[in-house]
């Protein structure tokens, strides 16, 4: 049994029951596996097979998810793009890319375009179809974030994509739910996850292109579940300023992707939904750790208890673990665990290095300082830039910001602040905030920006961000 499989079982059993909820349609689970059973015939005439890699760029949610499952029940492996990803290095090989845009991308294969008619073919119950995939055999890719780096290719067998689906799912149990609005892009490991832990049980998926759009679509449909990351929070909350829309319907916010600012926490609580929970989670392993808001708000860089189905430890400079309490490398293992394309497969009792900094108490939380490729080395010890950003984003004015580090002209590493702001800025008193907390975080330099590079998941891309300042 696999995840189309479900939602054929409600297209069946209850065929006129929401499976997803845009804007200006809904469809049904009976319209949604119509559509998938037509898709699987055009792609068979497409000439697809089970040997081939298809990319899937297509923009409008519902078709994308009828397209990947429509592969995944042929048993052809899918991977999700946008276009705008620079793939070559992240070990991703493709036949061909089925997409609802006319524009050529010759490092994703052969162009197939995606046209109205593959949603509307008659079913032949006895056209011969393959077989699907067997539990080891590589079902899906999903695109790492790539913030320091070019995006990795990370692959998954069937087995562990229909075991992250009930794993997920297991995050979701501190409220009742049925109707969950799924903010995050698709060809994200929170987006696609999420999305498939609504199908899979049967729930309603609700889509939004706006903050704004956000808001309405929660008070029209009773939404009880948004999945977000801090991005779509505060976009939300800054839009709810606004236009105070009330969201009385939600039961729980969970969010991902990134850390949320202090700022933020009783912005989302007073003005969205006061039930918040945290999942932190890598695209190599899943869940990692989870835990309602009131359980983390005392502890710097808390992410939640870990879960109990990985194995986390942190690690020292000589890659031994360290003690509870401890500062070091982040390193986890799963029996669900994928593994980076470009280096091969990856067995499940093989360690896997997310590449963060962060610390695990005796009770098993984890706390997380920063990112290991980050993290800035001042006077010899390392300095993790989200810490100074936290504080930073509560100071008056500054809309968002990003610390990086920028090279002397004596070889030496200083620390600069990149900020949108609204209005005139205190450097002055940013300044004396940050060495409030820490002697050590004093900033070279402060420049106003009118952007910040983050990628879809809303982490920022710091070499960008960078890039712009050197160039």
């Amino acid at each position: 049994m696999n995840f189309v499989d479900m939602i054929f079982y409600y297209g069946r059993s209850n065929p006129e029951k929401q499976a997803i909820i845009l804007a200006d349609r809904v469809v049904s689970y009976g319209m949604l596996m119509s559509g998938i059973r037509s898709v699987e015939t055009a792609i068979l005439e497409a000439g697809l097979n089970r040997s081939q890699t298809i990319a899937v760029r297509v923009e409008s949610q519902t078709r994308h998810l009828i397209v990947v499952s429509a592969l995944y029940r042929l048993g052809i492996v899918s991977v999700s793009v946008t276009g705008k990803e620079d793939l070559s290095q992240s070990g991703l090989k493709v036949d061909a890319v089925i997409s609802d845009q006319n524009q050529v991308m010759p490092h994703l294969g052969k162009l197939i375009i995606l046209k109205d008619d593959w949603f509307g073919r008659p079913f032949k119950p006895d056209a011969p179809r393959p077989a699907g995939f067997a539990d080891d055999d590589l079902a899906r890719i999903i695109m790492s974030s790539g913030t320091t780096a070019a995006p990795k290719a990370i692959g998954m067998s069937a087995r562990v994509v229909e075991d992250r689906i009930i794993t997920g799912r297991r995050t979701l149990a501190l409220a009742p739910w049925d109707r969950m609005m799924c903010l995050p892009v698709l060809n994200s490991s929170l987006g696609f996850g999420s999305a498939l832990q609504a199908l899979a049980y049967g729930h309603a998926l609700v889509f939004a292109d706006t903050a704004m759009d956000a808001l309405h679509m929660i008070a029209l449909y009773n939404v009880d579940l948004l999945v977000a990351n801090p991005q779509h929070l505060r976009a939300m909350v800054e839009e709810h300023r606004k236009t105070p829309i009330p969201t009385p319907s939600l039961r729980l916010i969970k969010f991902g992707g990134n850390a949320m600012a202090p700022d933020l926490v009783p912005q989302v609580r007073a003005r969205l939904c006061k039930d918040v929970m945290c999942v932190y989670s890598s695209t190599e392993s899943g869940p990692v750790a989870f835990d309602h808001i009131d359980r983390l708000l005392d502890v710097p860089g808390s992410t939640g208890h870990l879960a109990p189905w990985i194995d986390v430890e942190i690690i020292g400079p000589d890659d031994t673990p360290v003690a509870a309490g401890i500062e070091g490398r982040l390193r986890v293992r799963s029996q669900w665990q994928g593994y980076d394309l470009a280096v091969g497969k990856q067995a499940a009792h093989d360690w896997m290095y997310p590449g963060d900094i962060g610390k695990i108490s005796d009770d098993r939380m984890l706390s997380l300082i920063g990112r290991f490729a980050d993290a800035i080395v001042i006077d010899g010890q390392y300095v993790a830039p989200e810490q100074l950003e936290q504080v930073l984003i509560g100071h008056p004015g500054v809309v968002d910001v990003a610390v990086i580090s920028m090279p002397t002209p004596n070889g030496q590493t200083e620390m600069w602040a990149t900020v949108i702001s609204n209005q005139m800025l205190d450097e002055t008193a940013m300044q004396n905030l940050l060495l409030a907390k820490n002697p050590r975080w004093k900033l070279a330099q402060i420049k106003k920006v009118d952007r910040i590079k983050r990628n879809e998941m809303g982490k920022i891309v710091r070499a960008r961000v960078r890039e712009l300042l050197l160039g």
